[in-house]
């Protein structure tokens, strides 16, 4: 019995590890706009650490909804599924900058931004943008 519950726990634990992090990001996006004024905001992103909601958020995402979105697809947080080939979605950064991403087949995602429009690739540990013919890394990933 003993080895069926590490096993499982082992499972749960290893399969957490990947994920969209719902939890972590819907605390962090809700204390970006908590208030109109951004050093309050920041002084509540200190809090979170100090107390440690931050901590316990992403806690709970690797062990429980990455888990649970590993083996059945979809976050319970998000209600997001995985991201598949020819889907496009609209994202937002913490200053309001939005962006148009477009997941290819081959792995890539095409970005447009701010009239801008680009091809983010791995090829190795490199994340190289593709533009107007032009190749430049942009950093590398570590696995």
């Amino acid at each position: 019995m003993k080895k069926v519950i590490a096993s499982t726990s082992l499972a749960v634990l290893l399969s957490g590890c990947l994920g969209q992090n719902a939890l972590f990001d819907t605390v962090q996006d809700w204390n970006a706009t908590a208030t109109n004024n951004k050093f309050v905001n920041q002084g509540i992103s200190f809090v979170f650490w100090w107390v440690p909601v931050y901590g316990l958020s992403l806690l709970g995402d690797i062990i429980i909804f990455n888990s649970i979105e590993f083996w059945t697809g979809t976050n319970p947080i998000s209600k997001e599924g995985p991201k598949v080939a020819g889907t496009t979605e609209t994202v937002t950064d913490g200053l309001g900058n939005e962006a148009e991403l477009t997941y290819n087949a081959d792995g890539s995602i095409t970005v447009v931004a701010a009239q801008e429009r680009y091809t983010l690739i791995k090829q190795g540990d490199q994340v190289i943008k593709l533009q107007d013919g032009d190749r430049e890394v942009l950093g590398s990933v570590m696995m």
